[in-house]
């Protein structure tokens, strides 16, 4: 019953992480549409509010101006981890800090980003979301007496959690999770976040949020028509995230030769904002409406240009700026708007009219967002959950594989791992099976090792070890078993050394150690390197299962080292 109690013991945890994050992440949207109304339309409410200029004139580019001063004082005061847009500040509690995010950032981060956002900062509520959200999964397992593991778990569950509680999609927040914070697929990971974000979506569909988030038109188009125009998207999608991120990493080094505090940074970052909104005012705010227009094929050719290269220099200047939001929401408007222009370029050749515009600005939405983040399958997960398109499958898969892949033949880093490159930490990019989990023990291990008995001198093995065999000179540690193979006990080298000055009329049994950390041939050579390491022993005999149990062979480091040449030998071309 306790190894019961055990397992399930991380799963209620964090089914009670995802409850949370899901009441602070509908909360902290609320705050945002609170900050909204009463920054552009002077009245207190928290329903549902577009940021603009009627209220105010062109006083209202001063709000963005405002809210960048209030965060940089929050960042300076308070705690500079506010800064950034969520999930490579999550990345960095799990890669540098051992998942221990501070207990001022769960509360400071949302309110930064609340700020930003209401105030017309061009962000979107769900990577703020999904960084408060691992700040309370962390928390918990800092409160709660945990693992390394298990908090960095508990960080994920609730980065999860964040996701669905903002886009809905809760498979799609899984998915971010293992691709950007666990960085593997084994079920103790996996059933606590999965079930984080269960509770997640059952508490945001209790709040009557829309669902699916971006509804999308079924359309009939002949499959390669389809398929290449998709392509196409693509790999204009990976150009695009390239250039973006090498935009905003330059404008992020413009800002640190400023003769000035980092503090005032967002206030000029604001700047940008209000004259982008002015110019166009789609720009200002999350721009979820841009999203659902671009799908519904509404805007023309010139009305997505222009949403793109304003809401890129709106994003790509605040956030440079080192002030608080997300990215997703608008890399995902930069992508619909880049997917929307292919599809009305395309238009104009005739036989092409029939390529759906609100298809390739999906596809344009999510390539985009997989070639700046590398999350492939979080991206095409994302694109049918927030759709429920699920016709659409083929095409994103087409569009993000191929934005990934020109995202890594021109990028080293992505946006989420550049910054903590720069601090030299290497984050894991593909999740292959350990080649020691796969082989067993019996399959490398020594089969015939040097044995003694039981009655051997210590004197007459020393005389051994220092002969010309081979064999016996390179033998490090000798097993001592009976006439049956039965293991009785083990000698080493220094075990002899030190009994030959001492007593040199010992038996190796009495020189050597009775009660041996034995192993399996059937254990994985995984389990075999984790005993070596808990038992501070460089080799194990092997022995069978029965009683009493009897040598089958012996592995050392040597073994477990070598067969890596496994994995080697598997990548030479013949």
């Amino acid at each position: 019953m306790k190894g019961s109690g055990s397992g399930l013991r991380l799963p209620l945890l964090a089914c009670v992480v995802g409850l949370v994050v899901a009441f602070g992440g509908v909360g902290l949207l609320e705050l945002i549409a609170l900050i909204t109304n009463v920054s552009y339309h002077g009245h207190f409410s928290s329903h549902h509010a577009v940021p603009g200029y009627a209220t105010l004139g062109m006083w209202g580019m001063l709000v963005p101006v405002v809210g960048g001063l209030l965060i940089g004082l929050i960042a300076r005061f308070g705690s500079p981890d506010v800064r950034g847009h969520g999930i490579p500040e999550a990345m960095q509690g799990v890669m540098m800090k051992q998942s221990r995010i501070p207990l001022r950032v769960a509360f400071l981060k949302p309110l930064a980003s609340a700020i930003s956002i209401g105030t017309g900062g061009p962000f979107g509520a769900e990577g703020p979301v999904i960084a408060t959200g691992g700040a309370i999964g962390s928390l918990f397992g800092q409160w709660i007496p945990s693992s390394t593991v298990e908090r960095k778990i508990l960080l994920a569950s609730g980065a999860a959690a964040g996701m669905t509680a903002a886009f809905g999609t809760p498979v799609a927040g899984v998915l971010l999770c293992i691709e950007l914070l666990l960085f593997e697929f084994r079920s103790r990971s996996m059933i606590p976040v999965a079930l984080a974000a269960g509770a997640a979506m059952a508490v945001r569909v209790c709040f009557g949020e829309a669902y699916p988030m971006l509804p999308l038109e079924v359309v009939n188009a002949p499959g390669p028509m389809l398929a290449g125009s998709s392509a196409m998207v693509g790999l204009i999608s990976g150009l695009v995230a390239v250039g973006i991120t090498h935009a905003l990493h330059g404008i992020e080094h413009l800002f640190e030769k400023l003769p000035i505090h980092w503090m005032w940074w967002p206030a000029l970052g604001g700047v940008a904002v209000g004259i982008c909104g002015w110019l166009d005012v789609r720009t200002l705010g999350p721009g979820y409406a841009n999203l659902e227009s671009l799908l519904a094929g509404s805007p023309t050719l010139t009305a997505m240009a222009t949403l793109f290269v304003f809401k890129f220099l709106s994003w790509s200047i605040c956030l440079g700026s080192g002030t608080s939001g997300g990215t997703v929401a608008p890399v995902m408007t930069l992508g619909g708007a880049v997917g929307g222009m292919v599809a009305l370029s395309l238009h104009i050749i005739p036989g092409l009219e029939q390529v759906p515009v609100g298809l390739l600005v999906l596809v344009g939405m999510v390539s985009v967002f997989a070639g700046v983040s590398r999350a492939f399958l979080t991206s095409v997960a994302f694109g049918l959950e927030a759709t429920h398109a699920t016709w659409a499958g083929g095409p994103l898969l087409l569009g993000c594989a191929l934005a990934v892949l020109v995202s890594r033949i021109c990028m080293h880093e992505s946006m989420m791992t550049e910054k903590l490159a720069r601090k030299g930490v290497r984050v894991p990019v593909d999740y292959e099976p350990d080649v020691l989990h796969g082989l067993h023990v019996g399959e490398v291990m020594l089969a015939e090792p040097k044995t003694v008995p039981p009655d051997m001198m210590v004197s007459a093995l020393a005389e051994r070890i220092v002969s010309t065999d081979p064999l016996w000179n390179a033998a490090r540690l000798f097993p001592i078993v009976d006439d049956g193979k039965v293991l009785l006990g083990v000698v080493s080298r220094a075990d002899i050394l030190a009994a030959v000055n001492e007593v040199p009329q010992s038996t190796v049994l009495e020189a050597g150690v009775t009660e041996v950390i034995t192993i399996h041939a059937t254990a994985s050579l995984s389990e075999a390197a984790d005993r070596m390491i808990l038992r501070s022993v460089g080799r194990l005999p092997v022995v069978d299962e029965e009683d009493p149990p009897r040598l089958r062979g012996l592995i050392s480091r040597r073994e477990i080292l070598q067969a890596r040449q496994h994995r080697l030998d598997a990548e030479k071309r013949i």
